[in-house]
């Protein structure tokens, strides 16, 4: 075989393995990202998922006899965390309309204390 055959094999190999190499390092790099939009979204997803049963807990909070009620008066419910554990919560329930613009305070080792809204 001429030796010039062999230099072309040679070189055409090594331009087909850098191009191969580039390649896999393309598709590996698109899989991390895939992978890592898909953990992003997912952890949008059960935040979203949450939201009907928040809702239906502020309402049950904020209206009258929608929560079970003991015989002693205390409201009971059931809420799962982020880790999907199940908690039971028991309640006194005792919820008051606020005017908007007016600030509400609670009291913390004898500090009057602004209280925030959820979410901010």
């Amino acid at each position: 075989m001429p030796e010039w055959f062999e230099m072309s094999v040679v070189i055409a190999f090594a331009i087909a393995a850098v191009f191969f190499f580039a390649k896999y390092r393309e598709t590996a790099t698109a899989l991390h990202e895939c992978e890592r939009m898909k953990k992003r979204l997912s952890s949008d997803l059960d935040r979203y998922r949450d939201v009907p049963r928040l809702r239906a807990l502020r309402d049950a909070l904020i209206s009258t006899d929608q929560l079970p009620v003991d015989d002693d008066g205390r409201e009971h419910l059931l809420v799962r965390d982020s880790e999907r554990q199940l908690y039971h919560v028991t309640l006194n329930h005792q919820a008051q309309a606020v005017s908007e613009g007016q600030e509400v305070t609670y009291r913390r080792d004898g500090i009057e204390r602004l209280l925030q809204e959820l979410g901010d």
